[in-house]
């Protein structure tokens, strides 16, 4: 029995808004970079640092939860995924950004090699591509020279306005 489709929160960008190409590209991201940060998260616990060990479990966890977020026809045997998946599906484009950005930072940060940043990068990045989307779809150019112009004529006004000072007597 499927579940019904996520509703989307009341600030999320309506579908129309992103083009296609960019939501496959941020699912296709998201699940190869996470698939990559969890083998290079493998990788990095080969270590006889305690930090590189548990940068290694981090990003194992931070690409799991990608993966998860992502692809939940991956993890299908887990009974949550699907609640999981809606969930993240009805927050806004802005907060996976966000979220993805800030789960790639601390494996990087804690030991500083090269599996641990090419894994970070790889969730990085897919919080950038999400981050694109949040942006939205780019103005005409028209609409940028109306912008411009309504910007700059507003900008001089108020500069060049002199405000007179009423004359303030002491008694």
């Amino acid at each position: 029995m499927s579940s019904p489709a996520p509703q989307p929160l009341p600030d999320a960008p309506q579908p129309e808004e992103v083009p296609w190409w960019l939501k496959y590209a941020g699912r296709g991201m998201g699940t190869f970079g996470g698939i990559v940060a969890m083998a290079l998260g493998l990788w990095t616990c080969i270590s006889f640092s305690p930090i590189c060990i548990v940068a290694g479990i981090w990003q194992i966890m931070a690409g799991f939860v990608v993966v998860l977020a992502e692809a939940p026809c991956c993890c299908m045997f887990l009974d949550f995924v699907q609640t999981f998946t809606n969930f993240i599906d009805r927050r806004p484009v802005w907060h996976k950004a966000g979220f993805y950005i800030l789960i790639s930072l601390p494996a990087m940060f804690l030991c500083a090699g090269l599996s641990t940043f090419l894994g970070s990068a790889m969730l990085f990045a897919t919080g950038v591509v999400y981050g694109l989307m949040a942006l939205g779809k780019k103005a005409s150019r028209g609409e940028m020279l109306n912008r411009a112009q309504t910007d700059f004529l507003a900008t001089n006004l108020v500069k060049n306005m002199e405000v007179p000072i009423p004359n303030q007597s002491v008694p």
